[in-house]
């Protein structure tokens, strides 16, 4: 298949001006907590993690950079640990490793039977500490929940849907790939990187909600065409909006991409004028300047993601349509 590049996205591009400080230092800190060795560094180098976070917090501080980048490559190998590797852990150990970084979040010790020592599990605890640091205890509740439905998803549908139950349904599938995609945890730090905390009024407006579903449909569109053809070549059991249309629908490879497109164009049309609704109605309401800026400080990460999240796509040689960069990827043929 083509690589596809013709997703419109329209909103601005930047980087934050200490992504190239930041990258070595996230690639030393998944080394130091035994998250890669000299075989599982090729893929994580391919990934581009920092890049990815530098676009999605483009005004963050070093620092916070640095734990945008640590936070993600704990759920990036758990994410290819658990779906990508060759054997695949069992269910049991994926269900262990995930309950064990709730336990850790309710400040639990992991034992043995939920994790021990394992390194998922402490890097995974280093982080929540620095997350939740200087922040409120209603963020931080909300911030459990939004991982703990992350987790439960992962061990309970997107590595055992397939199995279990085939191809879901086209509405099944936006729901629980909405989960699986994290993006609600990745929202929840847009407020600690920028040191801001929504009011309760706002995060229970509904519209504010649909938002970040209309984020998550475009992060789906856009990842689910590019990873397609790793997946199939990696002969994983993970569910695919592609297939899911092709399954269902009857549509060819082609159609499903195209629908893709439109569902990633009917996103961001719906997005555009929503949030111009949100941010003019909550002015009106009379909403303080602070949080008022706490509310644009939000909108502006969910377009953020939108666009670094596509723009990652067309130069992340992780899904085999661009090859690595000898310089950027030097640890693909030098792993230390």
């Amino acid at each position: 298949m083509p690589f596809v590049t013709d997703f419109r996205m329209p909103f601005r591009y930047s980087t934050n001006p200490h992504q190239e400080e930041v990258t070595p230092l996230a690639r030393q800190w998944m080394f130091a907590r035994g998250l890669l060795d000299e075989g599982t560094v090729p893929e994580y180098e391919m990934a581009r993690i920092p890049e990815l976070m530098s676009g999605a917090y483009p005004a963050i501080s070093h620092e916070d950079l640095s734990l945008s980048c640590d936070a993600m490559g704990v759920m990036f190998t758990l994410e290819d640990e658990d779906c990508g590797s060759n054997p695949r852990p069992t269910l049991d150990g994926v269900a262990a490793r995930c309950k064990a970084m709730a336990a850790l979040m309710h400040g639990e010790e992991s034992g043995e039977e939920t994790g021990g020592d394992d390194p998922v599990v402490t890097a995974f605890g280093q982080v929540w500490q620095r997350l939740c640091e200087g922040m409120p205890e209603s963020w931080i509740d909300r911030h459990r929940t939004h991982w703990r439905e992350f987790l439960d998803n992962h061990y309970d549908w997107e590595i055992v849907v397939v199995d279990r139950h085939g191809i879901p349904t086209y509405d099944d599938y936006l729901r629980d790939r909405g989960t699986a995609t994290g993006m609600r945890v990745l929202y929840d730090w847009s407020e600690r990187l920028h040191r801001t905390h929504l009011p309760a009024p706002v995060l229970q407006d509904p519209r504010l909600a649909r938002l970040g579903e209309l984020v998550i449909h475009t992060i789906i569109g856009i990842n689910d065409v590019h990873s397609f053809e790793r997946e199939r070549r990696r002969g994983e059991k993970v569910p695919n909006l592609l297939s899911v249309l092709m399954h269902h629908e009857a549509l060819t490879q082609d159609q499903a991409v195209a629908r893709a497109q439109k569902l990633v164009a009917d996103a961001v049309g719906e997005y555009l004028d929503l949030e111009s609704a949100v941010l003019s109605s909550w002015w009106r309401e009379g909403l303080s300047p602070e949080r008022m800026t706490a509310l644009e400080h939000y909108t502006t990460a969910l377009r953020n993601w939108m666009r670094s999240n596509y723009q990652w796509h067309l130069f992340v040689p992780r899904y085999g349509h661009v090859p690595p960069d000898a310089d950027r990827d030097r640890a693909v043929t030098d792993p230390v």
